[in-house]
């Protein structure tokens, strides 16, 4: 179970003290300062997709006005996915595999920062990862297989990722 109270605890800056995330609740917080990191972890029983909805008190309509950062982390504390916003949006993961999984976030910016509330809320669908990317696929031997006629979602987390994917042919022929 996560915590119940609607408002992230301090201190929740790593992850042995992260704030558990109760599912379709949002959980509300804030950046004290521009060190500032919160933790928050979820638990999985099964592979399946997580959403998190990220709102954010800037909301800010410029693109390159990043606020907020927001990494994706498996037990073992493995970068699975990594954003910066200055806006509302709702990021998707293919989780693998039961278990815990941390979100952090903290400020990635040197010019932009707010002390406002934002709130996380998670949510889980248990079940196939089928159509989605997983991570890490930012090697060729890393890489997705792609089944033809069939579509597969993904998301680059920041300028420098690579997202790589691979196709199985068994004859010559136009790809």
């Amino acid at each position: 179970a996560g915590w119940t109270s609607g408002y992230e605890r301090e201190a929740n800056d790593t992850r042995s003290s992260a704030d558990g995330i109760t599912f379709d609740r949002d959980i509300k917080g804030q950046l004290s300062s521009s060190r500032d990191v919160d933790y928050y972890k979820v638990v999985v029983g099964d592979s399946g997709i997580l959403s998190v909805a990220l709102d954010v008190p800037t909301n800010d309509s410029y693109s390159w006005r990043d606020y907020f950062a927001i990494g994706f982390y498996d037990s073992e504390g493995t970068l699975l996915n990594l954003a910066e916003t200055g806006k509302d949006k709702t990021y998707t993961l293919a989780l693998q595999e039961a278990g815990s999984y941390y979100l952090k976030l903290f400020n990635d910016s040197f010019f932009y920062y707010s002390s406002d509330q934002y709130s996380v809320t998670a949510s889980y669908i248990a079940g196939s990862t089928s159509g989605y990317e997983s991570e890490a696929n930012d090697t060729r031997s890393s890489a997705d297989e792609i089944t033809f006629d069939s579509e597969i979602k993904g998301q680059l987390s920041s300028s420098r990722d690579v997202d790589y994917y691979k196709v199985v042919v068994g004859d010559s022929g136009i790809l």
